[in-house]
């Protein structure tokens, strides 16, 4: 415990120190006032829409322009509005702050005509302009807005259309490029951290908290790596189709693996049984869509995730809270973790909506959340392994102030205490919980535990381990016995064993028979 304690110090020391040496700069954008944005959204009908510009009936908006799940052509027109004849900008560059549009073509007259530029996520990596900036990025002629005063940008994607044209001279694009290079590493250097630490930590206590989390931070990682717009630059820059897919199916993915985690962190199983058959019913759902996302490219796709995240978010979240208020104290930095990733999501959509105003924070809202969400739920496995020493050391404690009264084990209700650990343990399935040890016990039954030892051996002639193994052991069988297909490993898991050896072991010790052995009788 204690190596694992230190283990989680060097984890907080490494995230201050990557955020003590990488403070992201927020860029300056050109004064707003100065520019006018209008959107018009294409019908299906207006194919020569290029040559009737000027005769569209275009709407003004400021900001962001959020269209939701909808696939549309939105044609932006960009104006300035001041004088030019004194303009002393050199070179101008347009972005639009979020990775995930399919397509975005910019318009700009030379020479007469509009020549055309694209970006997105169908799209090859750019060449040039600030190659590794993950959002799409373009040179403005700046000459043509002298003579023209306007340029055109066409918007295209499956996903949440997110429309924020924003402009930069020289120097402040250098401030949004590596302030966003900044941000990004502060934030994949963290997961990674997280990441290697858990594989440590796995290593060390063989707990399957730490495999359930490691798969949710990976597969997390992974779907950061699509949404930030970094898998096109460094994983398949020139790979459009799966580029436009990935986001989709990798966020499907870290929602089954979030899921799976609190299954496995909250004992669903055996707490709240009904909660874990609707969780299962949803994850199948959510692997069904991501699958399907990986053949058909649909307008349904990206919205059937973000519902279903929805749904399965609120029951996680809400299952800590019951369980929390059923005074189980593990749940404490898990409804936390999901308080804060709640409320990141709802201020970057407040955001999108133009509800808040542009800030750095708003804008990357969703990875700031989940890394907090991340660190959260670090400091809630760890919570609950330190919870056995905790209680431990207040045993001790209570054991000092106990000691002048000489209480043994004849002055105990050694009847009720018998009937409250055979409930426990019978109807509540605690033993299901894998860090349910002695002191944990003790602690609910409001006793010491060299008491609990004692009682168990005088009364029911057995040491707490084995009275442990024996239920575990037997609702191991009846799980078996209802269903004899169901995979020995993940029926050792539910139970509460975190090794394979433990639970052959036991079994054998128990039943006389492997598990394996045991599973053949059933079908013979």
């Amino acid at each position: 415990m204690e190596r694992i304690f230190e283990h989680f110090k060097f984890l907080i020391f490494s995230i201050v120190l990557i955020l003590t040496f990488n403070t992201t700069i927020g860029a300056e954008k050109l004064s707003p006032e100065l520019w006018r944005t209008e959107y018009h959204i294409l019908k299906t009908t207006e194919s020569n829409y290029l040559s009737n510009l000027h005769s569209m009936e275009w709407i003004p908006f400021h900001g962001s322009l959020a269209l939701g799940f909808e696939h549309q052509n939105v044609l932006v027109r960009v104006s300035y509005l001041g004088e030019t004849n004194m303009w002393e900008q050199n070179a101008l560059y347009l972005e639009n702050p979020v990775a995930y549009v399919d397509s975005i073509t910019v318009f700009q007259w030379e020479g007469g005509k509009l020549i055309a530029t694209q970006d997105g996520d169908i799209h090859p990596k750019r060449k040039s302009i600030f190659s590794q900036h993950p959002y799409p990025l373009f040179s403005l002629n700046v000459n043509s807005i002298k003579q023209n005063k306007e340029f055109f940008i066409l918007y295209n994607s499956l996903s949440n259309l997110f429309i924020s044209p924003e402009i930069y001279d020289e120097e402040t694009i250098l401030s949004e490029v590596f302030g966003v290079r900044d941000l990004f590493f502060i934030y994949f250097g963290i997961i990674l951290i997280v990441f290697i630490l858990n594989a440590v930590l796995f290593g060390l206590t063989r707990n399957s908290s730490f495999l359930y989390y490691m798969l949710y931070v990976f597969t997390s990682f992974l779907y950061q790596l699509s949404f930030t717009g970094y898998a096109k630059i460094f994983l398949w820059p020139n790979a459009g189709k799966w580029n436009d897919q990935s986001m989709v199916f990798f966020g499907s993915i870290a929602l089954v693996s979030v899921a799976l985690f609190s299954i496995r962190f909250l004992v669903l199983q055996k707490r709240i049984p009904v909660v874990y058959q609707w969780i299962r019913i949803l994850i199948y759902l959510i692997l069904t869509n991501a699958v399907f996302s990986l053949f058909i490219r649909s307008i349904w796709n990206d919205p059937i995730v973000h519902i279903l995240g929805i749904i399965t978010s609120l029951t996680l979240f809400g299952s800590g809270i019951y369980l929390l208020l059923k005074k189980l104290e593990i749940a404490r930095f898990y409804v936390l973790a999901w308080t804060i990733l709640l409320i990141s999501i709802l201020c970057f959509n407040f955001y999108a909506l133009g509800i808040l105003s542009d800030s750095i924070i708003f804008r990357h809202a969703i990875q700031l959340g989940t890394m907090a969400e991340m660190l959260l739920f670090q400091f809630a496995i760890v919570d609950r392994l330190m919870k056995p020493k905790e209680e431990s050391i207040v045993k001790v404690e209570r054991e000092s102030k106990q000691n002048s009264r000489n209480q043994r084990i004849a002055s105990l209700n050694q009847e009720d205490l018998i009937y409250q650990i055979n409930h426990i343990l019978s109807e509540e399935k605690l033993f299901c919980d894998e860090d349910l040890n002695v002191n944990r016990l003790s602690t609910i039954l409001g006793i010491r535990s060299d008491q609990t030892s004692a009682l168990l051996n005088e009364r029911l002639g057995v040491s707490f381990t084995q009275l442990l193994s024996k239920y575990r052991i037997e609702e191991a069988c009846k799980i078996l016995k209802e269903d004899p297909s169901k995979n020995i490993l993940t029926v050792a898991f539910a139970v509460g064993f975190n090794t394979k050896s433990a639970f052959y072991e036991s079994f054998q010790k128990i039943v006389g028979k492997t598990p394996t052995e045991y599973k053949k009788s059933l079908n013979s």
